[in-house]
Protein backbone atom coordinates (compact mmCIF):
# COMPACT_ATOMS: atom_id res chain seq x y z
CA UNK A 1 0.00 0.00 0.00
CA UNK A 2 1.46 3.30 -1.08
CA UNK A 3 0.84 6.05 1.45
CA UNK A 4 2.14 9.54 0.95
CA UNK A 5 3.85 11.01 3.94
CA UNK A 6 1.38 13.32 5.69
CA UNK A 7 0.57 14.60 9.14
CA UNK A 8 -2.51 13.02 10.69
CA UNK A 9 -4.45 14.13 13.77
CA UNK A 10 -6.21 11.94 16.30
CA UNK A 11 -9.62 13.60 16.72
CA UNK A 12 -10.15 12.22 20.24
CA UNK A 13 -6.83 13.26 21.78
CA UNK A 14 -5.81 15.96 19.29
CA UNK A 15 -2.43 14.22 18.84
CA UNK A 16 -0.48 14.73 15.63
CA UNK A 17 1.47 11.91 14.04
CA UNK A 18 3.22 11.10 10.81
CA UNK A 19 1.42 8.77 8.41
CA UNK A 20 4.48 6.49 8.39
CA UNK A 21 3.98 5.82 12.10
CA UNK A 22 0.18 5.87 12.03
CA UNK A 23 -1.40 3.55 14.56
CA UNK A 24 -4.06 4.01 17.17
CA UNK A 25 -2.38 4.83 20.49
CA UNK A 26 -5.47 3.78 22.47
CA UNK A 27 -6.96 0.80 20.57
CA UNK A 28 -8.71 -0.68 23.63
CA UNK A 29 -10.54 2.52 24.57
CA UNK A 30 -13.90 3.55 23.16
CA UNK A 31 -13.63 6.16 20.40
CA UNK A 32 -16.61 7.69 18.66
CA UNK A 33 -14.35 8.64 15.72
CA UNK A 34 -12.95 5.15 15.07
CA UNK A 35 -15.33 4.18 12.26
CA UNK A 36 -14.08 7.13 10.20
CA UNK A 37 -10.51 7.29 11.56
CA UNK A 38 -7.76 7.27 8.93
CA UNK A 39 -5.15 6.55 11.64
CA UNK A 40 -7.00 3.41 12.73
CA UNK A 41 -7.47 2.31 9.11
CA UNK A 42 -3.82 2.85 8.12
CA UNK A 43 -2.58 1.09 11.25
CA UNK A 44 -4.84 -1.88 10.54
CA UNK A 45 -3.63 -2.09 6.93
CA UNK A 46 0.02 -1.88 7.98
CA UNK A 47 -0.52 -4.70 10.49
CA UNK A 48 -2.12 -6.84 7.77
CA UNK A 49 0.75 -6.18 5.38
CA UNK A 50 3.33 -7.05 8.02
CA UNK A 51 1.52 -10.37 8.58
CA UNK A 52 1.26 -10.90 4.83
CA UNK A 53 -2.53 -11.30 5.00
CA UNK A 54 -3.76 -8.32 3.03
CA UNK A 55 -7.36 -8.59 1.89
CA UNK A 56 -6.18 -8.22 -1.71
CA UNK A 57 -4.00 -11.33 -1.39
CA UNK A 58 -6.92 -13.28 0.08
CA UNK A 59 -9.12 -12.27 -2.85
CA UNK A 60 -6.46 -13.40 -5.33
CA UNK A 61 -6.10 -16.75 -3.56
CA UNK A 62 -9.85 -17.37 -3.65
CA UNK A 63 -10.07 -16.88 -7.43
Amino acid sequence: MMIRNMELVCEKYNQKMDSEAARCRHPDEYCKFRSSCIIHYIGKEQARESRGNSSHEKEKDQK
